[in-house]
């Protein structure tokens, strides 16, 4: 008589734990997935209240370049300026021949932030760039340093606003406002932070690789569907009231953006008919997805410090270089190793 064949209870076992370990990873899958389309369709449909009309002036702007809804900002650009340098943003370099215009947010007593980045990635020799700063100003502050700052360097914009962290998403406002009025097509734009350590030549190198002037496209640090901070004590503390919505739509952090002139273009015909909340990237981000501009992730922006001194030849920008000493001492290590690219990538850089 054949015996029946043993069955392992140890074997059934391990099957039915890897079934339930599958099953369970396919039911999270389905609920991440489910999660990120009701929070996707959550933002998106939250666009029409934040941008009122948003389908009829997209609509406009396609077919025109332009439309006639009455917008929702009216922003007075004649008042705007305390120290404008428009007429003189070319005295020193040719505006047709300019690459990369890096305007710089700077807060208007950081004099000596501002002198140290002129020395370093604000002054490079062999890119075609040219850095601006905004600034605004302080009440019962004498205003003659920056006045005698500007007639030196040629350099500052002054906007007539209080130069306060709740007014920052107007600094970002107005110098899109004032850039879209430049006659400079071709050139690519990098808006960055005064505390930040920038690798000029990276920056140019991945401006020309990957856009062109015609392209909708921001650059840098993305973030995907965050949520706003509702604790009142935070830096970045933003109400119900003035967002009362579960998360922001995508956006790339303030403190360092790549684009171009067109894009700019854009994003300040679009200021004028979004609702204005204080968290400027969010902000900017909120314009972006509402008007098709592409938002490319690109790691090199750095959210935070880079620690490690021997990867700063790699990076795009770094955050947390308040001290003006850090800020010389580690580009020494950018620009040294700039020195040891020749001949093929410099060729590429200064194209």
């Amino acid at each position: 008589m054949k015996r029946m064949p043993k069955i392992s209870f140890r074997r059934c076992g391990r099957n039915k734990t890897i079934f339930i370990l599958l099953m369970c990873g396919y039911c999270s899958v389905q609920i991440a997935y489910l999660q990120y389309y009701y929070t996707y369709i959550d933002v998106y449909m939250n666009l029409d209240f934040l941008i009122p009309n948003l389908e009829v002036i997209t609509d406009n702007i396609q077919q025109t370049g332009t439309t006639k809804v009455e917008p929702l900002n009216i922003f007075r650009k004649e008042d705007a300026y305390r120290i404008d340098p428009s007429e003189k943003i070319c005295d020193n370099s040719n505006c047709d021949n300019l690459k990369l215009l890096l305007v710089v947010k700077s807060y208007v007593l950081n004099f000596g932030q501002r002198n140290a980045i002129r020395k370093t990635w604000g002054g490079i020799d062999g890119i075609r760039t040219k850095v601006i700063f905004i600034t605004g100003y302080i009440d019962g502050v004498n205003p003659s340093f920056i006045e005698i700052e500007s007639k030196l360097y040629k350099d500052i914009l002054q906007l007539n606003i209080e130069d306060t962290y709740e007014n920052l998403v107007y600094k970002t406002i107005y110098s899109l406002l004032w850039l879209s009025d430049l006659d400079i097509p071709n050139t690519f734009v990098h808006f960055v932070d005064d505390d930040r350590l920038v690798n000029t030549f990276n920056v140019y190198n991945v401006a020309i690789n990957s856009m062109t002037s015609e392209d909708l496209v921001i650059i840098g640090y993305k973030l995907d569907f965050s949520k706003p901070q509702r604790g009142i004590n935070s830096k970045v503390y933003i109400s119900p009231n003035e967002y009362p919505f579960s998360y922001f739509p995508s956006y790339i952090i303030g403190g360092t953006i790549l684009t171009n002139m067109k894009t700019v273009k854009l994003l300040a015909l679009g200021v004028a008919y979004a609702k204005i909340i204080q968290i400027e990237d969010s902000f900017i981000g909120i314009i972006a997805t509402a008007f098709n501009i592409e938002m490319k992730h690109h790691p090199g922006f750095l959210p935070y410090k880079q620690k490690t001194p021997n990867h700063l030849p790699e990076i795009l920008s770094s955050p947390g270089y308040e001290l003006t000493y850090a800020l010389l001492r580690d580009w020494k290590i950018i620009e040294k190793s700039h020195t040891q690219l020749l001949p093929s990538s410099l060729l590429r850089l200064h194209q």
